[in-house]
């Protein structure tokens, strides 16, 4: 029987969310009244979280299970749209049972992000057929899927896009998010989804990725943020930015291109082993990027600009141009497509197996134009680290059916990723999942599943990719990441409360309320 085991990380907190707010307490002395008072709203406060938030779902996530984030049509099998490229359309999550990676999956249910704002949460929209929206991330304590849109309703815009832009452009992606302008700004809005499938999108943040895509949003624990996307070139709305639960504004980590000002493209930001991470695959400017890069230092998380403002740092073994000349022979480490050629990177998701092991989704098609050859190097590409370098080993995309990006129609490599170590018969083992990128923005879409023996740095040759599970009609998956942790049930949170009690009892003494706890 194989051993699963998942890879989690971030810091111990201390948080209670009730509802659409967060309390924090502090390592504050209190008096014995005020504690007894504070364990009083405590347990009214976590029994009515408990018994089911405001505008519960009927989706609760199993752990194990895999979610795929969808644009266009809501529900499987139901009809929401039809959609044109570049129009407003909801976002919705399709849970999946999995039977390893060889096996269709089980269409488990799913959960449509909300369409109207309900007090402080926002609408939350997707623009279908976008190639760079909708990646799907588990937050470091496994307790949140996250996930970015637009805090429009997706009809209302598709019914007067000018309202929403300053040039009267019909693609959502191109509406403006800049306050104090004559349109009607559009936030780009964080949304964070619990076990039980509550959402909270009262993130709702201006100024950034003006007219152009929020891509990626990455949580250590649910109550802070990395959102990362490109702006309005040369403007300063893109890259990487910190923001914190409920806020309607951001600070830049990224900051100014090293090369005069230019707006960043930065795509999935991350957070691996204490160091904070972002892909970015960018023509913009006079610094042109395609690589995996950090921005701080190890163990210090960045909230304000790092780096010196010059963006991201690629890791070793990466070019800043992200050109790579792929090796010829039955040991080539390309796609099947571009043996001997030098082609360009096209970074998108990306999962680290452990310190010396990254795997990345590549779509296959570029921002770079920098190589020699147009063809890129689409697929599930296994870099690793030799302690000085990263080396790109080989590259898996056998049952991808992939074309070259010169194709009118069809798969050029891979866009969402998770991933978890297994050992099955004593073999270290790579479970992989992924949706595929295409050539055009309405092409089919397809959840993938492939295994991979950890210490192999040569192609096999015999790992190949299933289909797992189908997008429905008029709707694109994206991204896909495991389901986070359930909520824990009534009896354990009357349980947590009674200790919770005994120390307010206890006289005058300092204590917190621990209701999310994660390990680094």
């Amino acid at each position: 029987m194989a051993s699963v085991t998942h890879l989690s990380g971030g810091p111990t907190i201390s948080v209670l969310q009730v509802a659409n707010f967060t309390v924090f307490w502090g390592h504050t002395m209190l008096s014995a009244k005020k504690e007894l008072l504070l364990g009083f709203v405590a347990v009214v406060g976590l029994l009515l979280a408990s018994a089911g938030p405001v505008g519960a779902t009927s989706l609760e996530f199993t752990s194990g299970d895999l979610v795929v984030s969808v644009e266009g049509n809501g529900v499987e099998g139901a009809a929401s749209g039809p959609y044109t490229d570049n129009q407003a359309a909801p976002l919705t999550l399709f849970e999946f049972a999995p039977d390893g990676t060889s096996a269709p999956a089980t269409y488990v249910g799913s959960l449509v992000l909300p369409q109207t704002a309900s007090g402080a949460n926002s609408p939350v929209s997707g623009e279908y057929g976008s190639s760079s929206e909708g990646t799907l991330q588990l937050s470091g304590n496994g307790k949140y899927l996250t996930i970015m849109g637009y805090g429009v309703n997706a009809a209302a815009f598709n019914a007067d896009p000018a309202k929403y832009s300053s040039t009267g452009n019909a693609a959502l992606g191109q509406s403006g998010s800049l306050t104090g302008q004559s349109y009607t700004a559009v936030p780009r809005v964080v949304a964070t989804i619990a076990g039980d499938g509550f959402v909270n999108s009262t993130t709702a943040v201006y100024n950034v990725f003006d007219q152009n895509n929020p891509r990626s949003v990455y949580s250590v624990d649910g109550t802070s943020f990395y959102i990362s996307g490109q702006g309005n070139f040369p403007d300063a709305t893109g890259g990487v930015f910190y923001t914190t639960l409920g806020s309607h504004s951001a600070t830049s980590i990224t900051g100014a291109d090293a090369g005069g000002g230019d707006s960043q493209d930065t795509r999935t930001v991350m957070v691996y082993d204490g160091q904070l991470y972002v892909s970015t695959d960018s023509k913009k400017g006079s610094t042109n990027r395609s690589f995996i890069g950090t921005l701080g230092s190890k163990g210090s998380l960045p909230t304000t600009v790092a780096n010196g403002g010059n963006g991201p740092t690629a890791i070793p073994g990466f070019t800043s141009t992200g050109k790579v000349t792929i090796t010829s022979g039955p040991n080539s480490n390309g796609n099947g497509l571009n043996a001997g050629l030098q082609i360009n990177l096209s970074p998108s998701n990306y999962f680290f197996a452990n310190a010396d092991t990254l795997y990345i989704a590549d779509t296959g098609n570029g921002k770079q134009t920098s190589a020699s050859s147009s063809i890129g190097d689409g697929g599930l590409q296994k870099w690793t680290f030799n302690g000085t370098t990263w080396t790109l080993d080989y590259t898996l995309a056998d049952g991808l059916n992939l074309v070259k990006n010169s194709a009118a129609e069809g798969t050029t490599g891979l866009y969402g990723l998770t991933g978890e170590d297994v050992t099955i018969d004593g073999v270290a083992e790579v479970e992989l999942f992924a949706t595929n990128a295409t050539i055009g923005d309405l092409d089919p879409t397809y959840l993938y599943g492939i295994i991979d023996v950890l210490g192999d740095t040569t192609n096999p040759g015999d790992e190949v990719f299933t289909e797992l599970a189908a997008a429905p009609a008029d709707s694109n998956f994206k991204g896909v990441a495991f389901a986070p942790s359930p909520v824990p049930e009534a009896s354990t949170w009357v349980m947590m409360l009674a200790g919770f009690a005994g120390l307010g009892f206890a006289g005058r003494r300092r204590w917190r309320v621990m209701a999310v706890v994660a390990t680094s």
